[in-house]
């Protein structure tokens, strides 16, 4: 659909265009005048001018009309009406910069061509004009840089990417929800031939099984209840380019033999059609679905799979690249304050170590969210516990990585002081606290579980590595000889996991 202008001085012509152009999906805004018309390509930004030569009649107004467009801005087409006996006007309007001129009488149906052709053309002179530019500038933003990682099994994908790219094969995409499988397809489009014509992207499971087929296929006029017009598909729309077919695997088997037959002799026929239209277009596919057990349970065709799949490309969850998390953090902070004007907030040691620890089960897209969430809750500057979602810091503390220890926080805690003799030595206060234990029970009262006080004694001994480490957890973890998460869960549970469901299991008293 596009927006256009249409100027003449008589209103009956007005009206008749006004008609024919709606009809085709085109948003059309009438002028009676020249002056009346140049607001509006101002106001309106048009994506084409449809306009008399002669206004009124005999003054080629007209003329001054399509050169103050042009000035405005030379990337409007214009289409120039002429009457009989007026080609001189029309050469000196294509001169002038028209992109095309129609001479009454005219047929309704040449019309509306001549005007989609003008449109198309016009299409097609920007990507000309800007080929250059734009294939530098998508292949420096898809290329790799928004699939951060540097683990082994990511410079896997970017060298597959890398060796695909420029090829036709049909590409499925699998990985699990937000992994980043449309920016894959993306990489492989913007680093292909195919760069400077469109990239379509299509969820297969956002629409019933007649919808989904009318968008990727089209359908004519009448096909159907509610097909007012003709309509092309996305198929059509990504001519000369890449599709996406997102989420293959929620597709109908009947659409699927549809699809089959389209990629074997890439033409296509629009529902209601009889006549098959040849498509030039690369097609990609995506899923986080086993598209092998659909196969088993007959929902997904066989011979499809096969077609879609001719270079698999399998991208790995987040949690099996944790090392690539400090650097997606960074990428999202740049961003957000790039976007933002903000300056990036820092994410503490403590905070870091559970956003290594957590199994992500939305992937890159959900650590992305929970980035965007802490920077802007944060205060002053630094990423802390409290600012990560809650759904994270409930499955660390079902972990024990975050689980407040309720049972060791001490008010202000203050170095005991003892006298001996003519010197004084400062005691640590979980010494003092251990002594007034002892001294409790030698009064009679009772003593602490045994797993307690062990699991006191091990955390006393892991804050003092900590201290030693100068406060950097991920340093004392690494002297101790443990992971963080062993860290963090020892710091937070009084026994074992083991421990934990072994009491679940005991009769409640």
């Amino acid at each position: 659909m596009a927006k256009i202008i249409i100027v003449d001085d008589d209103p009956a012509m007005v009206a008749v265009l006004s008609e024919v152009l709606r009809e085709h999906r085109h948003e059309v805004i009438p002028a009676s005048s020249p002056e009346r018309a140049l607001q509006l390509v101002r106001d309106e930004s048009p994506d084409l001018v449809l306009a008399d030569v002669e206004m009124p009649e005999g003054k080629p107004l007209g003329l001054k009309l399509l050169q103050q467009v042009k000035e405005h801005n030379r990337s409007i087409p214009v289409v120039m009406i002429t009457g009989q006996g007026t080609k001189e006007r029309a050469v000196q309007a294509l001169r002038a910069g028209a992109q095309d001129f129609i001479e009454k009488p005219f047929q309704i149906d040449e019309l509306v061509k001549r005007v989609d052709n003008a449109l198309v053309q016009q299409k097609a002179v920007h990507a000309l004009e800007e080929n250059v530019e734009l294939r530098r500038q998508l292949q420096e933003k898809f290329r790799f840089d928004s699939m951060i990682g540097t683990t082994a099994c990511m410079e896997s994908v970017y060298r597959l990417i890398e060796r695909v790219a420029n090829t036709d094969s049909t590409v499925l995409i699998l990985g699990e929800s937000g992994t980043g499988k449309e920016l894959v397809a993306r990489a492989l489009h913007y680093n292909s031939r195919r760069a400077a014509m469109p990239f379509v992207a299509v969820n297969c499971s956002a629409l019933p099984e007649h919808l989904l087929e009318s968008e990727l296929f089209g359908h004519r006029k009448g096909a159907f209840t509610g097909a007012a017009f003709d309509k092309l598909g996305l198929f059509q729309h990504a001519d000369g380019g890449t599709i996406l077919l997102d989420e293959i695997g929620s597709m109908a088997p009947s659409l699927q033999s549809k699809l089959l037959r389209f990629l074997q002799d890439k033409e296509l026929r629009r529902v209601g059609d009889t006549d098959t239209i040849k498509v030039d277009v690369r097609v990609l596919a995506s899923t986080n679905e086993p598209l092998q057990q659909k196969m088993v349970e007959k929902s997904f065709r066989e011979d499809l799979y096969y077609r879609i799949s001719v270079i698999p490309v399998q991208l790995p969850p987040l949690r099996d690249r944790t090392e690539d998390i400090p650097l997606l953090v960074t990428h999202f902070i740049q961003q957000i304050s790039q976007r933002q004007g903000i300056v990036p907030p820092r994410f503490s040691d403590e905070v870091m170590g559970v956003l290594k620890s957590y199994r992500w089960p939305g992937n890159v897209r959900e650590l992305q969210n929970a980035v965007e969430r802490a920077s802007a809750l944060c205060d002053g500057g630094v990423v802390l516990l409290k600012d990560l979602p809650e759904r994270v810091l409930e499955a660390m503390a079902g972990v024990g990585a975050v689980t407040p220890r309720v049972d060791l926080q001490r008010s202000s805690p203050q170095p005991f002081v003892a006298t001996t003799g003519t010197s004084e030595r400062i005691i640590d206060p979980l010494l003092a606290e251990k002594a007034a234990g002892a001294a409790q029970w030698s009064r009679g009262l009772s003593p602490m579980q045994l797993k307690e006080f062990l699991h006191r004694q091990e955390v006393d001994y892991i804050e003092q590595v900590i201290q030693a480490a100068g406060g950097d957890k991920e340093k004392a973890a690494e002297m101790l000889g443990i992971s963080m998460a062993t860290l963090y869960r020892k710091l937070a549970a009084p026994c074992t996991e083991d421990e934990v469901e072994a009491e679940k299991l005991q009769p409640s008293a």
